[in-house]
């Protein structure tokens, strides 16, 4: 059995645990920092769970014990979680960051128990729990280009950033946008002095989307678009129109690698407009500098050097710049090597002295997700598993789709627990989509196709691979490592 809990950061005076997202919404109404009409909300949905959810004794006398309750990986469990709309909207339009903490064994001396949840005492201080990040779609990577929207006049398609908002109240001749791939918050901490250009002008930090991976956050922070809404949700993607799974960047066949069509299947099936063009129909000056939209690009003084060109050109315009690295170097070396040691000195000196060549430029240097180094194993390794598959996995190895056999169902889930359960959650894809985990906006007609029947989300740092291909360095899941990117400032 799993037990779970979603909380926040802040430790309970009672308790000496991490607070409860109910206590924590609670807490936003008795300061009154919510509206009035929020605040009718609330008390709604605190008359529901107050029916619906039992609420364990000792809560009347104060909790003198210092009991925490958990949440049980049961239909029942889960539907509560499912229902809490409201709290987790809540904790995302006030900053509230929230936590999945999970473990797989009794937490301390259970003192009540119903089908929803346990309470305990005495939590055991060596207990192993996982604790994950719950991706916030008012504070990640699809928000930034949100703002850029607003900043330009042109209607956003979601929430804008507010971390970002702030520095684009000045008006400056250009605004560069400059994200290098895979350069997480810990992948600068534990590779950069503290006192270096980077983190030095660190102006905050939030979050990547889910999938923590290339293909989403890039695709989210150049269209202003969910996941959810813009398909590209993985490194490799079922396509229900073409009965495939591919290989979304490079639009070939997953496992053979031949070509997935004579048109590109990403581009039609899921196509989007990226806000480049938005602001150029709206009249504005934009250009993408990437080595995807041009080959001459090899390096990042390549990409320095174009930047530097287009704001020296006349007039205000907007400009988004990408390098492929240090995501290269830590997939092949791992962290913590010379080589990403090197790459990540080489990275923040050559951004440093675009900055000080920019004139009257907000340069704005960020991040699509973070990595982790890991262990990993082949699924095909495991026959038990592969033979209750409809077809091949597909997104990323550390969140993994699966498409089961309506008779194998029940067997999967448990053989699956049984092998993986203390480093993945495995979960049912319809309670994916409930939890938003993919986004909050309008879901792509493709979405609901492309995802199997479940995901399952690594907890630790394991990872199971579905091809030949393996990496010493990871992302794609929820964990701190992997979700939480800089936003660094030069003005």
């Amino acid at each position: 059995m799993k037990y779970y809990r979603i909380h926040t950061a802040d430790q309970a005076w009672i308790t000496k645990q991490p607070r409860g997202i109910f206590t924590a919404i609670g807490k936003l109404v008795d300061a009154k920092i919510m509206n009035d009409e929020e605040i009718a909300e609330y008390w709604k949905n605190r008359e529901y769970f107050e029916q619906v959810l039992p609420v364990p004794p000792f809560y009347e006398a104060g909790n003198p014990e210092g009991a925490i309750t958990w949440f049980k990986d049961t239909p029942e469990g889960n539907e509560i979680w499912a229902q809490m709309t409201f709290y987790r909207k809540m904790a995302s339009k006030y900053g509230i960051r929230l936590y999945l903490s999970v473990c797989n064994e009794l937490p301390g001396e259970v003192i009540y128990e119903d089908e929803f949840q346990i309470a305990v005492m005495d939590q055991k201080p060596d207990l192993p729990v996982k604790r994950l990040i719950w991706p916030d779609y008012n504070n990640c990577i699809a928000n930034l280009p949100n703002s850029i929207l607003k900043k330009f006049g042109v209607e956003p398609l979601h929430s804008t950033l507010p971390l970002l908002d702030h520095h684009l109240e000045k008006e400056y001749k250009n605004i560069v946008v400059l994200l290098l791939d895979g350069m997480g918050i810990k992948i600068m901490e534990r590779h950069l002095k503290e006192d270096g250009p980077f983190r030095t002008h660190l102006a905050g930090e939030y979050l990547s989307t889910f999938l923590s991976t290339t293909t989403a956050a890039t695709t989210s922070v150049l269209s202003g678009l969910h996941p959810c809404e813009h398909g590209w949700l993985g490194w490799d993607c079922y396509y229900p129109s073409v009965d495939k799974n591919i290989t979304v960047f490079l639009n070939t066949e997953q496992i053979t690698e031949q070509p997935a069509a004579d048109y590109n299947v990403a581009w039609t099936v899921t196509p989007y407009v990226n806000i480049i063009n938005r602001l150029k129909e709206a009249g504005e000056t934009a250009h993408l500098i990437a080595p995807f939209n041009d080959p001459s690009i090899k390096c990042i003084e390549d990409v320095c050097d174009q930047v530097r060109l287009r704001c020296e050109e006349p007039g205000k315009k907007y400009l988004y710049a990408y390098w492929d690295e240090p995501d290269g170097v830590l997939h092949r070396y791992g962290g913590g090597t010379e080589k990403v040691l090197d790459e990540m000195a080489h990275l923040e000196e050559t951004v440093a002295r675009l900055a000080e060549d920019l004139e009257d430029t907000l340069l704005i240097v960020t991040a699509d997700h973070g990595h982790i180094d890991t262990e990993s194993v082949m699924l095909f390794d495991y026959p038990e598993l592969t033979d209750c598959l409809v077809r091949w996995p597909s997104l990323e190895p550390r969140a993994i789709n699966f498409f089961v056999k309506e008779e194998k169902k029940e067997f999967f889930e448990r053989e699956f627990d049984r092998l993986f359960g203390d480093k993945f959650i495995l979960m049912p894809m319809e309670q994916v989509i409930r939890l938003d985990l993919m986004g909050t906006g309008t879901p792509h007609k493709e979405f609901r196709g492309m995802l199997g029947n479940y995901l399952a989300i690594a907890i630790t740092d394991f990872t199971i691979y579905f091809t030949e291909e393996r990496w010493l360095s990871m992302h794609g899941s929820l964990t701190e490592d992997e979700m939480r990117i800089p936003l660094i400032i030069f003005s």
